[in-house]
């Protein structure tokens, strides 16, 4: 008879004891991966680290797989099989001898013969069966240990009644928090989100787990709310000064573009109307002044009337309205004239020093109003057009926007733009910003300005957040 005869013989055997080494060492490796899962899920429990239960289940299984693996790949030599199939049968070497009847003899037949004879009165699962062992035992109870540790809050037990009452109410600590942090916590997944605003997401996702896993105490679930709302206080604070720095860097960009684009061609007129203003500021603490004569406030308040219109009729009046204007101012200029040169008002009583004094800064002022309605008819044209430019107006549209809100900051309120929509403001404010430099890039000047402006908004939004 062959070798391979009794090889054919063994194989059988072979395959059983595979199994059988597979069911010891899964049990193995199982009870290695639950071990593993145990100390994952109880680090869990004590927040050292993150577990889901796809991880404990993950290293459950790949104990289970490497165990088995090693039982299937591990070398199997037929002599060894050989030797464990004698000692279990107790065939007194039998299949181990003729095993190893490699060169011709006239015993090897009869030898091999008498090996297969006993072999076919074998089962294989006589030989090998699937025993439970220690690793087994070992397994049910990490097993058990496991699911008491991921579903201990969960278990109606009577016992437990006090643990599961507050871990209830930690429950709704953790849902109060994560309510009035969800703004936070929406603002988080924008790309524009700070490293503050993604650690106070990441916390508060954490503590609504741990909590709802029953994994944390009221008195742990409070400690931990008290941090997140001290964060969160301190988020509001730096977007509040995120929001002063930038509304106040954006506010004095616009400001200074506006300013210079009204200087390309009114820079005189923008002097006058300067003057102006302080002309009219101090009309009216002077009207406030309760020493003045009936004359004086008559003459206060006729030559208020005559600056207001002179301040309207900027740009607004056309040229018939704008003349008849004029013609008043320079009428009024020389009754103040004539005054000083008579030292008489105009019911002929002399005039007192505070009275000359008030018609010399009348006369002044009144000469400022009509130098300011005599600028050239281009100068009033470009800003009529500068002013009526949809650029422009939406430009100051976000500088008033701005504006408001950095009052709101200065009197302690809360800005009603969040730092994205500030953001997004300030990117509107850029393409205006664009959008003008365009249109009136043909004066070296103001190109150049509206670039640096540009720059300077794109460095507010690169680093103010």
């Amino acid at each position: 008879m062959k070798p391979d005869a009794l090889t054919q013989a063994l194989r059988p055997f072979r395959q059983r004891a595979r199994l059988v080494l597979a069911w010891r060492y899964g049990a193995i490796g199982t009870t290695v991966g639950i071990a593993l899962s145990l100390v994952a899920d109880l680090g869990d429990w004590w927040g050292t680290w993150r577990v889901e239960p796809w991880m404990l289940v993950a290293l459950i299984v790949a104990g289970f797989a490497v165990g088995v693996a090693y039982a299937l790949l591990r070398p199997l030599p037929m002599d060894a099989l050989a030797q464990l199939i004698d000692r279990r049968a107790e065939l007194k070497d039998r299949v181990t001898t003729a095993i190893f009847l490699n060169e011709p003899s006239p015993f090897a037949n009869p030898l091999r013969d008498d090996a297969l004879q006993h072999l076919a009165n074998l089962r294989p699962a006589q030989l090998f069966r699937f025993r439970w062992t220690a690793w087994h035992g070992a397994l049910v109870g990490l097993l058990v240990a496991l699911l008491l540790s991921r579903y201990l809050p969960q278990l109606p037990l009577p016992f437990l009644t006090q643990f599961r009452q507050d871990r209830k109410e930690a429950q709704q600590v953790a849902r109060d928090v994560r309510r009035v942090l969800k703004p936070v916590l929406e603002h988080a997944r924008e790309p524009e989100a700070s490293r503050l605003e993604k650690a106070i997401a990441k916390q508060l996702q954490e503590l609504y787990r741990r909590a709802q896993q029953g994994r944390l105490s009221k008195k742990e679930a409070l400690i931990q709310a008290e941090k997140l709302l001290a964060q969160a206080q301190k988020l509001q604070q730096q977007s509040q000064q995120h929001l002063r720095r930038v509304s106040t860097k954006a506010i004095t960009a616009a400001e200074t573009l506006q300013q210079r684009l009204r200087q390309r061609a009114l820079a005189s007129q923008m002097k006058e109307m300067q003057a102006l203003l302080q002309r009219m500021k101090e009309i009216e603490r002077q009207l406030q002044s309760p020493d003045l004569s009936p004359s004086q406030r008559q003459m206060l308040e006729a030559e208020k009337r005559l600056l207001q219109q002179a301040m309207e009729a900027m740009g607004q009046l056309n040229s018939k309205q704008m003349k008849q204007l004029m013609e008043a101012l320079t009428m009024q200029m020389a009754q103040m004239q004539q005054m000083l040169q008579s030292g008489r008002d105009a019911q002929g009583r002399p005039l007192t020093d505070a009275e000359r004094r008030l018609a010399q800064q009348q006369l002044q002022s009144l000469q400022q109003a009509l130098r300011a309605l005599q600028l050239s008819q281009q100068a009033q044209e470009f800003l009529r057009k500068l002013t009526n430019d949809p650029n422009f107006q939406e430009a100051m549209r976000r500088l008033a926007e701005l504006q408001k809100q950095l009052q709101q900051l200065q009197q302690g309120q809360t800005p009603q733009l969040s730092p994205e929509e500030l953001e997004r403001m300030l990117r509107e404010l850029e393409k205006a910003l664009e959008e003008l430099a365009k249109q009136y890039g043909d004066d070296e000047k103001i190109r150049e300005l509206a670039r640096q402006l540009l720059e300077a908004v794109k460095q507010m939004k690169a680093g103010g957040t």
